[in-house]
């Protein structure tokens, strides 16, 4: 049965090759913003505050592409017919140091030169097939490069230590190309750090703020991981040569949304502006963690959770990358454990966050303000997606083992272990649930779901060992 289903599904990889060879080009539809906002991540033409739009507004930046690995696929699906032994977590009941570190040299196989990285700029690819990057991939990169210090996977020389890679990376924010409102373009190509027209000329807004949020995220961290980079930071993030953007004119717009919101992208994406405009913005963010604990509770298969907006995407990356605190831990632990409910009560596994699937884009939401739970959209026009089955996500799956290792994390993780085929460029993106042998995988190989995984097993190296 297992070899009938991997044959049948190899079957359907070749003759979808030509239809997401073009889906892999195709960009996302860019909100239209006459003036710099933050508001919510979104999609929408005509974006508005999150107060009076109870409806998440999704970030479509990360949209860009179906991202599957379509010429090596066919050979991945032939290589899993083969028996293969147990994979790594589950010939390893008890999980050490030395399993976590193979976990971070697994994901960081993505960020190798030629694989995920321009061999010749430096640059970040989104995936393995999509050759171009956000502003929100240079963060995940940024990280990843810190991270992969932090666990020994490079040393700090070399022509591609973690010296030689931030040069390339900071070098480009210095000197690359801006729009004629001197904000970053959407879209850049990792070949030559020029903007990639096709997918940028598609918004007509000024700046995308949530991206913007997470690179500064990460430049915050680089700046703490290496204090001699400070001056250098500050200069093209403050402006101060008068040739970059001015990014401080985002501030009044990111305080007003964190009095009203209820969003936890907008605690990370505000995080991000905070570092850098802590006077400005002091006591912002915690005014979200505040506005969630008092939005109510709904309550899904037994377990409680605020009737915010929750995504797990911007709750784990504000575990792993931000300074914790009591609140975000708790409501991070609530997030994990209605995930648990809802596999003890319907017995199928769940890891709910946001990604490529089989037939494109999706955000899982675990909770929207209209109380609703479990619900799935699509990235283009909010509503609700086509898609069947949840995708069980890798990146959520392995995050949740490194924080709270229980039964249900580790029997998931070896569910996707079992149904996902083998790679040496680092962790497939995740399957849906199934028999093993006839899940609906998800052939692609990215920045996101690489860069979460390798910050969980840094974070569970520096933290819980």
């Amino acid at each position: 049965m297992k070899i009938n289903s991997i044959l049948a599904i190899a079957i359907i990889v070749i003759m979808m090759i030509s239809v997401f060879a073009w889906l892999s080009v195709e960009t996302p539809t860019k909100p239209t913003i006459i003036q710099p906002v933050i508001n919510e991540p979104t999609s929408n033409p005509s974006p508005t505050n999150s107060q009076n739009n109870p409806t998440p507004i999704i970030n479509s930046t990360k949209t860009q592409n179906v991202g599957s690995l379509f010429t090596s696929a066919f050979q991945n699906v032939v290589d899993a017919i083969v028996s293969r032994p147990p994979g790594l977590i589950e010939s390893n009941p008890n999980l050490t140091t030395t399993v976590w570190r193979t976990v971070a040299a697994n994901a960081w196989q993505y960020f190798q030169p030629g694989t995920g990285v321009d061999s010749n700029t430096g640059l970040p690819r989104a995936s393995l097939t999509y050759f171009y990057f956000t502003d929100w991939d240079l963060g995940v990169y940024i990280q990843a490069i810190i991270d992969a210090n932090k666990t020994a996977l490079i040393g700090y020389g070399g022509d591609w230590g973690s010296i030689a890679r931030i040069e390339k990376v900071l070098t480009f924010l210095e000197t690359r190309e801006l729009n004629n409102a001197s904000y970053p373009f959407w879209f850049y190509q990792a070949s030559d750090g020029k903007e990639y027209h096709a997918a940028s000329e598609l918004s007509s807004s000024l700046v995308d703020p949530v991206d913007t949020g997470r690179l500064l995220v990460a430049l915050n961290n680089l700046k703490i991981f290496n204090s001699n980079l400070t001056s250098r930071i500050d200069n093209f993030v403050y402006n101060k040569s008068g040739n970059r953007s001015n990014y401080a004119a985002l501030v009044p717009d990111v305080l007003n949304d964190c009095n009203s919101s209820t969003s936890v992208y907008t605690y990370y994406v505000a995080s991000g502006f905070a570092s850098f405009w802590p006077n400005e913005l002091a006591g912002a963010t915690a005014k979200i963690l505040t506005n969630i604990n008092n939005a109510g509770t709904v309550q899904t298969f037994g377990a409680t959770l605020p009737n915010a907006t929750i995504s797990c995407e911007p709750l784990l990356c504000s575990v792993f990358e931000l300074n914790n605190n009591s609140k975000l831990n708790a409501l991070a632990k609530q997030v994990y454990l209605a995930h648990e409910a809802k596999y003890n009560a319907t017995g199928q596994y769940v890891a709910f966050s946001e990604g490529n699937t089989q037939t494109g884009f999706i955000y899982e939401w675990v909770v929207l303000p209209t109380g609703e739970t479990w619900k799935i959209t699509d990235s283009v026009t909010n509503l609700p997606s086509s898609i069947n089955n949840p995708i069980i996500y890798t990146k959520v799956s392995m995050s949740f083992l490194a924080l709270y290792n229980t039964s249900f994390a580790r029997n998931m993780a070896i569910y996707l272990e079992q149904s996902l085929p083998d790679s040496n460029n680092g962790y497939y993106a995740g399957a849906d649930y199934n028999t093993v042998g006839n899940a609906n995988l998800v052939f692609s190989i990215d920045s996101n779901s690489n860069g979460l995984i390798l910050g969980a097993s840094r974070y569970c190296l520096q933290n819980l060992y």
